[in-house]
């Protein structure tokens, strides 16, 4: 019997329905653990989230649905965002540190994408974490972002250059190790250049390689 098969008659028969959950445990903590961007255990609120959306996912389940195991992802996926979001409506990250200034000194607000697929507010809650791990503050971003288009262009380089090689990905996203003279022996970028802006190479090279599409909008440089 498929999986898929299992899905569909656990809905009428509870021990089948908690066969399910306790064989997909491990399971249901990864995609709560990769939804949240940390690490979450059985004793977190989070699990008890996840689970129970696992739980609603064999509920509403059918064949049209595809692979269970994506559908019941997506499930979980959905209730822990809108937790987030409930949790953070009068306390999220403000959209104002993500303004930046041009070569004149001037504000440039960030103006958030429009798609609806984007919980931008989500992404900034996930990626503060992710550079809190790395001792890094995103209010500290308006402060690192480079000043000039001549500097934010050498800075790309460089992320370009991290995105190649995935070693030095691995180590600048995942420990905030920027290797300055790897770089620049294989790029020729200005040493001092990557040194006063590493905070901003890091935060971006780690938004242009993970799943942050709507800040990745803030960092495109085009």
């Amino acid at each position: 019997m498929t999986l898929e098969e299992r899905a569909v008659l656990a809905a009428e028969d509870d021990s089948l329905r908690n066969e399910l959950i306790s064989e997909y445990r491990n399971f249901i903590l990864s995609q709560a653990s990769k939804t949240l961007k940390r690490s979450v255990t059985q004793s977190d609120d989070e699990y008890m989230t996840a689970m129970i959306a696992f739980n609603e996912a064999i509920d509403s389940y059918n064949a049209d649905k595809g692979r269970f195991l994506s559908f019941a992802a997506m499930t979980m996926r959905s209730r822990l965002i809108d937790d987030i979001r409930r949790e953070n409506r009068h306390s999220a990250v403000p959209f104002s540190a993500m303004a930046s200034e041009d070569d004149d000194g001037d504000v440039i607000e960030f103006e958030a994408p429009a798609s609806e697929n984007r919980d931008l507010r989500w992404e900034i809650e996930a990626l503060t974490g992710d550079l809190k791990k790395l001792d890094i503050s995103f209010m500290e971003l308006p402060k690192v972002t480079p000043k000039s288009r001549k500097t934010k262009q050498q800075c790309f380089e460089a992320v370009r250059y991290i995105k190649t090689v995935p070693l030095i990905c691995e180590a600048v996203t995942r420990e905030g190790v920027l290797p300055i003279k790897a770089i620049t022996d294989a790029t020729g970028l200005n040493k001092k250049t990557l040194e006063r802006h590493r905070k901003y190479i890091i935060t971006a090279a780690i938004v242009l390689t993970q799943d942050y599409p709507g800040i990745a909008e803030y960092f495109n440089f085009k």
